[in-house]
């Protein structure tokens, strides 16, 4: 079955939503018990839904073994595609609904850390004023797991500013906002803030705090000392969370890598000690996600139009970049 069959080439495949969620369910979990829990339906029927997908398209999706299921090449291949049609489909029929009145009105977005302290609240008040029917929901978290939502549907776009390491899936088009720059904060009593110099020994001897989901981060945290034939900081926390990282800050004599955008007034910031001059800090750059060659929903477009028109109100005009707000029809 690894070799589609020549006249499959010419008989159009079934791309029936149901059995593409039954495929991304299994495709995800590695398992057809498990994507039939989570589908509330028997195991019989998530088999015979990839069942006839394979016998559509004339390939095997899935290699079934004792340790689960393992997804071929043509079901990876299928799975990049399967997310974006799901997507569309669930949101064709939410955009629908709205235009027939069906109900108020529904837009969910993914923002990364770097938009929710300052951008954030700018959009959800100009937006509640202009859109007061409709209801905007708003995930937050890394990169790497909004990316995943946005090409399952579940947000219409992403605002968020990734590690640069991070590989971007091909479905996924982004356009730059700004530049999003990572400096040293501590407490603004810390030992070291008194230092007219700190030198890396100083920061070799703090405990650090680290997101292992910036992983490239931290290597050339590690690297900065090596190079200067240091040991790295043997004492460091992982920790995701922007609110327990600056409250941590706040507590201790912890060091970390933080963005000041994510610092909603210079009261706050005033509370956080700044190091400048030192080879840690590092710039990434903040972009606008969205499906490729998809169309958002008209309070979607408002909305992105709002967050750029924030970005450009709090954000100091040299780090914006060229993303523009899209002219009314």
């Amino acid at each position: 079955m690894d070799q589609p069959d020549l006249r499959q080439r010419f008989i159009k495949p079934s791309m029936d939503p149901q059995k593409l969620q039954h495929f991304l369910s299994v495709y995800d979990t590695g398992s057809f018990s498990r994507a039939a829990s989570n589908n509330d339906v028997s195991q019989q029927a998530v088999s015979k839904s990839v069942a006839k997908l394979e016998e559509s398209l004339g390939v095997r999706l899935f290699e079934r073994g004792a340790f689960g299921a393992e997804p071929t090449r043509f079901g990876h291949a299928l799975a990049r595609r399967a997310k974006v049609i799901t997507a569309e489909s669930r949101l064709a029929a939410a955009e629908i609904s709205a235009l027939r009145g069906a109900d108020r009105g529904y837009v969910r977005i993914g923002l990364g850390w770097s938009f929710l302290t300052r951008i954030a609240p700018l959009v959800i008040n100009r937006f509640n004023e202009k859109q007061p029917g409709v209801t905007l929901s708003i995930t937050s978290g890394d990169s790497r797991s909004l990316y995943d939502k946005l090409l399952r549907g579940e947000v219409e776009f992403v605002a968020s500013a990734p590690p640069t390491d991070l590989e971007i899936d091909n479905a996924i088009e982004t356009a730059e906002m700004f530049e999003d720059r990572d400096v040293i904060m501590m407490r603004r009593d810390h030992p070291l803030a008194s230092k007219d110099t700190v030198t890396l020994e100083d920061l070799a001897a703090q405990t650090w705090l680290v997101s292992m989901q910036l992983q490239m981060q931290w290597e050339r945290v590690c690297n900065i000392f090596l190079a200067e034939g240091l040991a790295p900081p043997s004492r460091y926390v992982d920790m995701d969370s922007v609110i327990l990282a600056k409250s941590t800050l706040l507590q201790s004599d912890a060091v970390m890598l933080l963005a000041k955008e994510l610092f909603a007034t210079e009261e706050e910031q005033a509370q956080y000690h700044t190091i400048d001059g030192t080879e840690f800090p590092v710039a990434r750059t903040a972009y606008f996600a969205m499906r490729r060659n998809s169309v958002l929903q008209p309070v979607a477009q408002t909305l992105k139009n709002e967050l750029i028109t924030a970005c450009r109100a709090v954000l100091d005009p040299r780090l914006l970049r060229g993303i523009t707000v899209a002219e009314k029809p």
